[in-house]
């Protein structure tokens, strides 16, 4: 990967961190996690390293993008911890949207059962339906979205390669 390759994902990682506080300043609940997407997304495509530099990346987006995080890396190592776990869930070949959907899935209850126990440590109320249908929307958008996404990288790959 290029720099130029470098500046897209953190590109597109900052307008979905953006696009996603809108739309919850605008009252839309729940949002799917669209930072989560991507980094699934590029997980799953390039395994747990990439996987993990993508949620840092995309954690310190949602770190600094207000209204921001109460302890700066908080999101930074939750979404770590969910690239890794997306890129452990990579196999060769095709991308199918069950996978893409068990990975999504498996990322968002972590990156959400984290802020959870953030938020039953200091007593602040947690909303379990909601929470937990913002990790079913995650799942289905990144069914839909992540072979779009991996399918942009091949194309990419091979112009450039090819």
């Amino acid at each position: 990967m290029g720099p130029l390759g470098l500046l897209l994902r953190v590109a597109a990682l900052v307008v979905a961190g953006v696009l996603a506080v809108t739309l919850g300043a605008r009252h839309v609940a729940p949002v799917p996690d669209l930072v989560l997407v991507l980094v699934v997304a590029w997980a799953l495509w390039r395994g747990p390293v990439a996987g993990g530099l993508a949620g840092l990346l995309g954690g310190w987006v949602l770190d600094l993008v207000p209204p921001g995080a109460a302890v700066l890396g908080l999101h930074a190592l939750a979404y770590g911890a969910a690239g890794l776990l997306a890129g452990r869930l990579r196999v060769t070949g095709p991308v199918a949207a069950p996978r893409v959907a068990g990975a999504t899935l498996a990322a968002a209850v972590l990156v959400e059962g984290l802020d959870v126990l953030r938020a039953l440590a200091v007593r602040a109320p947690v909303d379990l339906l909601e929470v937990g249908v913002r990790c079913l929307l995650t799942a289905t958008l990144a069914a839909l979205v992540v072979p779009l996404v991996v399918g942009a990288e091949r194309a990419v790959l091979r112009r450039r390669f090819g």
